[in-house]
């Protein structure tokens, strides 16, 4: 079972849009499409965005996403114009959301509303030392299925004294041609 249908409950999680629920169910491990990528355009986010490998700023850049389970996590290797970063996901154990990425963790309480499933953020820390709430980022995030049947995605993340880090609103579909080959350098970048 896939962390978002284990916080959610089978009952919740079926009333996700058929494409989220594929998409967190690992129908298919690999998907394309294009997002717009956006943000401060700041010397600071800049060098942020560069160190973690975020996308720099575009109208749209084309995404890949890999999807598998490793060690009993949600693992997504993305690639965003060229540019590589990944997260692991699994629950806290206050029932939450715990997105890792590289040494930082956030929480985030999952939320089904009508056609759109919620990330609401509930707190951040370095490894396993908890930081302020007030020094975090302000972050809304939310999927569901695009018109067309796509998994569409939208994500931003403002930080005091940096601005808006990471702006993504994107699509993505299905097509697992190739894609072990295309992330082999990649997966050696654990994020665990």
């Amino acid at each position: 079972m896939n962390v978002f249908r284990h916080l959610l409950g089978d009952d919740t999680y079926k009333k996700l849009p058929q494409a989220v629920q594929d998409y967190h169910d690992h129908k298919h491990s690999h998907f394309t499409g294009t997002a717009f990528s956006g943000g401060t355009n700041n010397p600071i986010a800049n060098t942020v965005r560069r160190l973690f490998g975020f996308p720099a700023l575009a109208d749209t850049v084309s995404v890949s996403i890999e999807l598998d389970i490793h060690n009993g996590r949600d693992r997504w290797q993305r690639n965003f114009g060229g540019r590589r970063f990944a997260s692991s996901f699994f629950p806290h154990l206050d029932g939450s959301l715990d997105e890792r990425f590289s040494p930082f963790r956030f929480r985030f309480q999952l939320r089904h509303e009508g056609d759109k499933l919620y990330w609401d953020f509930v707190g951040w820390s370095l490894g396993s030392m908890p930081l302020p709430k007030l020094l975090g980022p302000r972050i809304v995030t939310w999927e569901t299925a695009s018109p067309e049947g796509g998994f569409e995605f939208y994500s931003h993340a403002d930080f005091p004294a940096i601005g808006r880090l990471v702006h993504y609103h994107g699509i993505v579909t299905p097509t697992d041609e190739g894609s072990r080959e295309y992330f082999t350098a990649f997966t050696t970048q654990d994020p665990d």
